[in-house]
């Protein structure tokens, strides 16, 4: 145990693992010649996007769905500060039987260096190692550019999978403007999380839970589209505006409900869920959500609701914001000062509908009693939202 301990001591880079259903990374070494935050790299999507070349930011989306499916993976990626000089290397695995995925980052010692030679063979993971549907699509001549083979198999069927894959075989053209439209908002926020209705006369249509990445390859304008859920029928499709609320209607309940709360629940968040349209819409009272602007719109990507459906919770808890991953924890809640919260989902006919959010300025601030402890607060934020549903 001693040589471990001096072996992790001495470790060039980051041992980390991360607790997926709580979305928490725990950071076992300290990388102190990094020349960069090591660890916010880890944890914080925007950090990421800001921090990494171009080029290869999708590689480390691509590494992130591994995380979420559970599966092993290796990516290769540069930073903008040194201007690429040092290559990265960020590899995990899943651990066993248990809700943990670990891995290390550290400086990748390349004989020759970074070269071309190396992006063009890292570009083969623009599909992915994956056995969910993925392929994309070429925006600039509306085609589609590549698919893997669980794609072809979806859409074609295993006795038509040695065809080549058309945009006309994934989207027919009544249902292409909805899907263009997606692809555009991918471009303009470098992701796009939501239900599309996907397929063909001849496999019928099909609703799933799609996730486009643009993907940033020299020359191209490309975006990738993972199909990460694939449901078993179309869904009922939601009228964004027939949920709409009176702004001056919904304040003054959800405040009532926050007067319920302990007063260590420093605020309470409803946070709608557009999933036709990839966004949530969050709606705050209390202290610490006094400078948030009322209805503020954030993609769904990242979300407390993407990880609640992505795992069938019950309900949340973040012990502290400062060790998420979750991007929307590093866009909304620590700027706000928020370090821990207890979320509930509630749920309609089509799916998942609001999340009911109790945030605290201090760490741990809910225990593992909080469901119980504030089901009087969640049972009337249930009959607020069947109000809600029914203007």
């Amino acid at each position: 145990m001693a040589s471990f301990l001096q072996w992790r001591k001495g470790f060039p880079g980051l041992l980390w693992s991360i607790c997926q259903r709580e979305s928490r990374i725990k950071v076992f070494t300290r990388w102190r010649d990094a020349g960069f935050d090591a660890p916010q790299l880890l944890k914080n999507a925007a950090f990421r996007k800001n921090a990494v070349m171009e080029q290869d930011y999708p590689l480390l989306v691509e590494f992130w769905d591994m995380i979420h499916a559970g599966r092993p993976a290796a990516v290769i990626f540069r930073l903008k500060h040194d201007d690429g000089r040092k290559p990265l290397i960020l590899q995990g695995w899943p651990q066993p039987e248990q809700d943990v995925y670990s891995g290390l980052l550290k400086e990748a010692y390349l004989p020759g260096g970074y070269n071309s030679a190396c992006y063009n063979a890292q570009l083969k993971m623009r599909l992915g190692d994956a056995d969910y549907p993925v392929f994309t699509v070429d925006l600039e001549n509306q085609t589609l550019y590549d698919a893997n083979k669980a794609a072809q198999t979806l859409f074609l069927g295993e006795e038509q999978s040695e065809r080549a894959l058309v945009l006309d075989d994934v989207v027919p053209q009544s249902l292409m403007k909805g899907f263009s439209a997606a692809m555009e908002k991918a471009v303009e926020r470098d992701a796009w999380s939501g239900k599309l209705l996907l397929g063909n006369g001849e496999r019928g249509l099909f609703s799933a839970h799609v996730r486009l990445t643009l993907w940033g390859e020299s020359g191209k304008e490309v975006v990738r589209v993972a199909l990460v859920n694939v449901d078993a029928r179309p869904p009922k499709l939601e009228e964004d505006g027939a949920l709409a609320i009176c702004t001056e209607e919904l304040r003054p309940a959800l405040e009532k409900l926050h007067n319920l709360c302990e007063p260590e629940v420093d605020g309470l968040m409803l946070s709608h869920i557009q999933m036709g349209s990839g966004r949530v819409a969050v709606y705050g009272v209390g202290s610490v959500f006094d400078s948030l602007e009322w209805g503020m719109l954030h993609a769904y990507e990242g979300t407390i609701a993407q990880d609640i459906q992505r795992y069938s919770l019950s309900s949340l808890i973040v012990e502290d914001t400062l060790d998420s991953v979750k991007s929307i924890d590093w866009a909304l809640f620590a700027p706000l000062g928020i370090r821990s919260y207890f979320a509930k989902p509630f749920y309609a006919e089509y799916g998942l509908h609001a999340v009911l959010i109790l945030a605290a300025k201090r760490q741990r601030g809910f225990g593992a009693d909080a469901e119980a402890m504030y089901a009087d607060v969640a049972a009337a934020f249930g009959q607020l939202m069947l109000r809600w549903r029914s203007f």
